[in-house]
Order: C-alpha cells, then structure tokens, then sequence
C-alpha cells in the first residue's frame, strides 16, 4: 500500500465522521421536535490490503443512515388518536348537552313545572281570583319557555355539529392531499435515506393527525408509498391517487358524509372513531335521544292536562279549551305553547268542574304531579326530567372515564416510542464524541501521513 492511499483513507475517515456530526448534531437539535425519529450512522470498511496472502480492510465509508423507530408501536399510535380524539370529542358534546338540561341551579324546566302545580293549587283555592290565573298563566308560559329553550339549545348542537362535521370532512381531504405528496416524494426520493426519513417522519405525523379525525386502516407498498382505506373498504388514498369525502345536509338537516365509491350511500354508520365519528353519533344518536325526551314530555304533558282541562268550565262557564297547543307534533317541544285563547284571556281557564265556580278541576290539574304518565307509566312528569338529568349526567361520567383511560393508553404508547425512537441527549453527547475523537484521529493520520512525505522526499535529497 502506498502512502498516498493512506491520505484518501484519513479523507474517507474525516467525511464520514464528519456526516456522523452532522447526523449526531441534527438528533441533539429536534430533541423537542414532535414525530421526530433519531437518525443512527452505520459505517462499513471499505478497500483493502493484501498482507500475507490475506487482505485487510482500511477504509471507511457511510453504509446507511437509519432511521430508528418500531412500526408497530407507531401503527398503534396512530390507532390510539382515533380512540383518544373520539372520547375527547364526545365528552365534550355531552359536556354541552349536560350544561343545556342541568337544573341544579334552579330555573329550569323542573323548576317550571313545580311553579305550574302550585299555581293550580292556588287558582283551586280562589277560582274566581284574577291574580291567581294570572299566576297561573304566567306559570305555565314560564315552563314552556323552558321547554322551548331547550330544544333551542338541543337545536343548536345539532347546527353546531353540522359545522364541526363540514369542517372536520375538508381537514381530512386536506390530511390526505398531504400524506399523496408526501407519498410522492419518498417515492422519488428512494436511496437517499436522510432525505426519506424525514418524509416518513412528516407521514407518521400526518397519519397520526388524520387518525385525530376518522377512522382508518394504512397498508405499506413496496415502492415506499401506503394506502389508506376506511372502514368499509373504500379508499381515501391508493399511492399517489387521494379520494375526497364529501358531505351535503339531508332533509332532516343532517349531514350525510359519502365516500367517491359510495357518492348515492352516505357511509355515516362506517364513521365510529376520530372527532367525526363522535361528531356523527352526537348528530345521529344522542342529540336526537334527548329530543325525544323533550318531545315525549311535551306531548304528554299536553294531553293530560288538556283532557282534564277540556272537562271543566271556565269563568263564562263555557267547557274547557285545551290549554296546551302543539302546532307540529314532529317539533312537540319546540311548539308547545299555552293556547293562545286562554293567553288573551284568563277567564278561559276551566277551573271548575260544574257552572257554579268551584276549583275543582284546578285540583285535579295539580294532582296530574301525581300521577304516573311516563316510562310506560311508571313515572311522574317530574320523575322523568329528574331520570333525563340523571341520565346526560351519567353519560359524561362514563365518557369522563373512558376519555382518562384512552389519554392514558396514548401516554404510555407515547412513552414507549420515545424509548425507541426518542433523543437522549446524553447518548447523543457521548456518540458526539466519540464521532468528534475519530475525526480528531483522521486529521491526525493526515498529520502522520504528511511527515512520512516529508521523511521519504529527504531521503531524495
């Protein structure tokens, strides 16, 4: 071996120690980058020289730049921000739903309708009184208001999540138009690992993402590129071809979400996880059960009190009217009102059961508190808005917990990635190092190998 090859082995030497550095210095800066996979250099001896019949190697080259990290624990990461975006989500609406029908500081429609039974009772104690009905009309427009309120307030999730889900819909295309360029280009960018794992780091973070909002299933290509399938099998990219989600409002003013396969279908019931799935159940699912509750309420509420009502006489010693209208039985309680006779009149009021003025039928309308009208009459009126409470309360207690759990299980795979994939910059100081005293060695070499010239051109002279 010339001593002239000894200078291109110390050049070797110092190149690659030198992109060690690099690789080194790069870990130690994104040690606070979110997604960010540590970089590991892998050298390999190059060249060779012949000693005794046998060869020795005497170089040294960068074989590769690997990215360190475990797929499997990132596949599960992103799987996890589907569960963990969801039970956010979702105790969130509930936590809106609960703050809506909560009576616990007084003035809500229980509040209301015990305001009502008192009034009857006392227009029951004095039928001919004007400051009585009077009460009492103001009592029962009170708990209407009340429950008009609420489907209002019921009305307005429904219209807020109409928003979240068209919103939710174009972050998703926009996720995906992403993760396609992204696909694109570690496509063209194989063989130039520093490169490439930069664009995988930036993919896992836009998978993890797009998990935060849907559902969804990823298979690797062999080309370097992943597809990206929904629940259902639809596709919402295959390589470097996306397909968008759309989404219009149905005639029930609900959002249906389709697919490009599925653009007549709408693929509601395929959305179960991510911020649209809890998005589409509060829409589809819960929301609509407490409007029901509302609209059950209401109807019933109306109906016994108009049939006792519409049995006694008023002060004109006319029959009864109904004393509840509602105009659209499909919106109970978002129509319900006092009839509109009575509200122009007071002496409408059917307090009595005969002619002669007696409170009576005032009675027996405040003993309708009583009686058992819901849950196939095995409730009160009030029982049954004290079970709806309970149950909204119940709800968010039960998404309270699952949404800890899911956080939790986030937090350890987050922390087992970080043992694998993570930057210590302790490790990182000591390969910095050890990188900087090989370099230092090279420089050296190239010191010695300048001597030896030296030593050998005066032998010339």
């Amino acid at each position: 071996m010339s001593i002239s090859s000894l200078l291109f082995t110390a050049r070797d030497a110092l190149a690659s120690h030198q992109m060690a550095i690099d690789i080194t210095g790069g870990n130690i800066a994104n040690v606070d980058t979110a997604g960010y996979s540590r970089q590991r250099m892998d050298f390999k001896a190059i060249g060779s020289v012949s000693v005794k019949g046998g060869t020795t190697q005497i170089g040294v080259s960068v074989e590769s730049i690997t990215r360190v990290y475990d797929s499997y624990i990132e596949s599960q990461i992103v799987q996890q921000e589907q569960n963990t975006s969801y039970s956010d989500a979702l105790l969130q609406g509930l936590q809106n739903i609960e703050v809506m029908l909560d009576d616990t500081l007084g003035g809500g429609i229980n509040d209301q309708l015990n305001e009502f039974w008192s009034a009857w009772e006392n227009l029951s104690n004095a039928p001919s009184g004007k400051v009585e009905r009077t009460a009492l009309l103001s009592a029962g427009e009170n708990l209407v208001n009340s429950i008009n309120s609420y489907k209002r307030n019921l009305d307005t999730i429904n219209t807020d999540m109409n928003r979240n889900i068209f919103d939710a819909v174009g972050q998703i295309n926009d996720i995906v138009d992403e993760i396609k360029d992204l696909n694109l280009r570690i496509m063209e960018t194989t063989g130039n690992e520093g490169d490439s794992n930069a664009l995988m780091d930036q993919r896992t973070q836009a998978l993890k993402e797009l998990g935060s909002w849907i559902d969804f299933n990823s298979f690797d290509n062999p080309n370097g590129t992943i597809n990206i399938y929904l629940a259902n099998g639809d596709a919402l990219l295959q390589g470097v071809q996306d397909h968008d989600l759309s989404v219009s409002l149905n005639t029930s003013g609900k959002s249906n979400i389709y697919s490009d396969r599925s653009t007549t279908e709408p693929i509601n019931d395929m959305l179960t996880k991510g911020k649209l799935g809890a998005y589409n159940e509060l829409q589809n699912e819960i929301v609509p059960k407490y409007v029901s509750y509302l609209d059950d309420f209401s109807k019933s509420l109306a109906n016994r009190i108009n049939e006792v009502h519409s049995s006694g006489f008023d002060a004109y010693t006319n029959t009864g009217v109904d004393f509840f209208e509602i105009p659209d039985l499909n919106n109970a309680s978002g129509t319900i009102r006092v009839n509109t006779a009575i509200s122009a009149d007071v002496n409408r009021i059917a307090a009595g059961t005969s002619v002669t003025g007696d409170g009576e039928n005032a009675s027996k309308l405040a003993a309708i508190q009583n009686e058992l009208l819901m849950n196939n009459n095995t409730s009160t009126l009030n029982s049954f808005l004290a079970t709806v409470v309970g149950e909204v309360g119940n709800e968010v207690a039960t998404a309270e917990t699952n949404s800890d759990h899911q956080t939790a299980i986030m937090n350890h795979l987050e922390n087992q990635r970080e043992s694998v994939s993570g930057v210590s910059i302790d490790e990182e100081m000591i390969r910095l190092i050890k990188y900087q005293m090989g370099y230092n060695a090279a420089g050296r070499l190239c010191k010695v190998v300048n001597e030896m010239l030296d030593t050998l051109m005066g032998l010339v002279e």
